[in-house]
């Protein structure tokens, strides 16, 4: 067999190469019916003839490559460490992208922290942008860092410590007042705001407390020899005054929503009650944030607070001819002629403190006559003497001090409920602001009057 009979054997096969011998040595077909059906089926074999040819040559080609490429294993070994090598340096273009993923995402936290504070507690974080540059600002005035700042502002529902010290003392007419003194940190902020920002607002004309030059004595000036005398409490007044109220006013005065939210979480509270649960002891807060009674900025902020409302009633008040002043939850309205229209007073101070978001408790509204005791903030103010004391209270604060002297402070601490001595002191100072001169023959006779 020559090579091209074994060429040709080996690219159609052995049944195909020796029909093919039998038809050219004459062999095939052996009849003529024969013949025809052998043609037929030649056209339909010899495209696959052709196909099958092409695909034995490239065969062929794959296996001499083998050949020449040597060891196989070898050859699957190299392509193997090649597809690892291919999967570790994508694994390390993997990793230094998320490196620069991760820088990227720090910077960009770092730029937004410059101009936002964190979550500050849920219902009071809306709004915490800022301008940049300012939270560094008002961290360094008041003397913080940012985390102090964060941890001064977030609200809590329940706590451990609280930034409040709380404590009672009694009211004049029965029950207990809470107050709450600012600790350590948060008396630092709210100093800060106190001096740099409400000092620099002046309340209303008709606002007679915590100010300079307000006093009692000046809120019962305007109101001596009426004829009438009115006087509305405002309940709860100063929860009453809402974190919302008090990030408006800070917006008003122009500060950026992120600082204005800021400033009125440092400035209010919720009410809190101490509950001790599987023997842990935690602050709970039983209702909406408000302005503390005790915080030190809440007697110059609950005055600006109500500017609106101390401008409506005076203007009510002088259409009908009343004078009126406010001292803290205090407003007094007062007539020089005793037929005055106080029932419309009263409708219009009612809808007016509605309107104002605030409540009158109905309980201590007082119309008092010339021939009633007229007393406003501790001072009687009938008649043409003027502003004066009560004898009887002068009465039963000598009594007070004759004790202290024959009983001890003790004994009357515990009658009174609270500190005899503190007591005393500070009721002088009241006195003083009336009758200085009654106020210096009290402590000619009790020096211990003297802090």
């Amino acid at each position: 067999m020559t090579a091209a009979e074994r060429q040709r054997l080996k690219e159609i096969g052995k049944d195909a190469f020796i029909r093919e011998e039998m038809v050219r040595l004459g062999f095939w077909p052996p009849s003529p019916e024969i013949a025809e059906q052998s043609a037929e089926a030649e056209r339909k074999l010899r495209p696959l003839y052709d196909e099958l040819v092409g695909v034995r040559r490239e065969l062929d080609g794959v296996e001499k490559a083998i050949r020449e490429s040597g060891d196989v294993p070898a050859l699957l070994a190299e392509i193997r460490r090649k597809r690892i090598e291919r999967v570790r340096a994508a694994r390390v273009v993997k990793k230094v992208e998320r490196e620069a993923a991760r820088v990227k995402k720090q910077e960009q936290d770092a730029l937004w922290r410059r101009t936002a504070l964190p979550h500050l507690g849920r219902g009071v974080s809306g709004g915490l942008t800022f301008v940049e540059g300012e939270i560094e600002k008002l961290c360094a005035a008041m003397g913080l860092t940012e985390r102090e700042l964060a941890w001064l502002c977030y609200q809590r529902p329940a706590s451990k410590t609280g930034h409040y010290s709380l404590f009672t003392i009694p009211k004049k007419r029965g029950g207990k007042r809470v107050l709450a003194s600012p600790k350590s940190k948060l008396r630092q902020a709210q100093r800060w705001i106190l001096s740099e920002i409400l000092a620099n607002q002046a309340p209303h004309a008709a606002a007679m407390a915590f100010s300079p030059g307000a006093s009692v004595v000046k809120n019962a000036e305007p109101h001596t020899g009426k004829s009438v005398v009115v006087k509305v409490d405002l309940q709860d007044f100063f929860p009453s005054l809402g974190v919302k109220r008090v990030k408006n006013y800070f917006e008003h005065l122009g500060h950026s929503e992120g600082v204005a939210t800021v400033l009125a979480l440092l400035c209010t509270d919720c009410p809190r009650v101490a509950v001790e649960f599987d023997g842990e002891k935690k602050f709970v807060a039983v209702g909406p944030r408000g302005v503390p009674q005790g915080a030190l900025t809440s007697p110059a902020l609950s005055n600006l607070l109500v500017e609106k409302l101390d401008k409506r009633l005076t203007g009510a008040a002088q259409k009908l001819g009343f004078v009126y002043t406010r001292y803290a939850d205090d407003l007094t309205f007062s007539h020089a002629d005793g037929s005055a229209p106080v029932g419309l007073l009263l409708t219009l101070v009612r809808q007016i403190v509605a309107d104002e978001k605030l409540t009158v408790n109905e309980k201590k509204t007082q119309v008092l006559r010339s021939s009633d005791r007229q007393i406003i903030t501790g001072l009687v103010v009938n008649g043409e003497q003027g502003v004066r004391l009560s004898r009887d209270d002068v009465r039963r604060f000598r009594a007070i001090l004759h004790h202290c002297d024959t009983e001890g402070f003790d004994k009357v601490s515990e009658r009174l409920g609270r500190s005899a001595q503190a007591y005393c002191q500070g009721y002088l100072a009241f006195i003083k602001m009336v009758r200085p001169e009654l106020a210096d023959k009290l402590v000619t006779a009790h020096s211990w009057l003297v802090r």
